[in-house]
């Protein structure tokens, strides 16, 4: 990688670092591009070089949130074969990963609703979803993308309620642990030889 390449790139993290600062402390409302450059320190024009717009900024932002909580996710299934505690360890990840990141609380919550953002946010809830499916067909469902949905759905809500109150909540997760027990429909059954 060139010197410039790095430049650029240490400049758009700077950018999104910025932007997940702001979006702590204010919101996505209180986010403009303005605040964004002052908070980086660098010049409006060189927004503009790494996104189009303010909406193409929040995807950024949202993406690099993905990626990191998809390489926690990658780590915690890896340890296991595929079934509920596969699942139950990408699921533990995903929650670490929502709580040690600064701002991602309003960009998760916020971004959803963002047009022109929320078709990419609901892209990469799908793929996670779809990294859900062979842990519950492991489980015994035959309609395991329905389910994947379901299961991702309640685990971002507990990661919202979690992020909400800065902290774990372990009687939380403990009841979704259990309801994942319930719904393993193989974990009665004898392990095949």
């Amino acid at each position: 990688m060139t010197a410039r390449a790095a430049a650029a790139l240490e400049t758009r993290a700077a950018l999104l670092d910025a932007g997940l600062e702001i979006a702590e402390q204010h919101g996505l409302s209180g986010m403009s591009v303005n605040r964004v450059v002052a908070v980086a320190g660098v010049a409006k024009g060189t927004f503009y070089v790494h996104f189009p717009d303010r909406d193409a900024f929040l995807s950024a932002m949202h993406q690099r949130f993905h990626e990191q909580a998809g390489q926690a996710v990658a780590a915690a299934y890896a340890q296991h074969p595929p079934g509920r505690i596969r699942m139950q360890a990408g699921m533990t990840a995903y929650f670490e990963v929502c709580l040690s990141n600064r701002g991602v609380k309003a960009l998760v919550l916020e971004a959803r609703n963002t047009p022109g953002v929320a078709a990419d946010v609901a892209a990469r809830n799908a793929a996670f979803a779809a990294l859900a499916e062979p842990d519950l067909l492991a489980m015994g469902w035959t309609e395991a993308r329905t389910a994947a949905n379901l299961v991702v759905a309640m685990s971002a809500e507990l990661a919202m309620a979690e992020m909400a109150a800065e902290q774990r909540d372990e009687r939380g997760r403990q009841v979704l642990w259990d309801l994942l027990s319930r719904l393993d429909l193989n974990a009665d059954a004898p392990a095949s030889a």
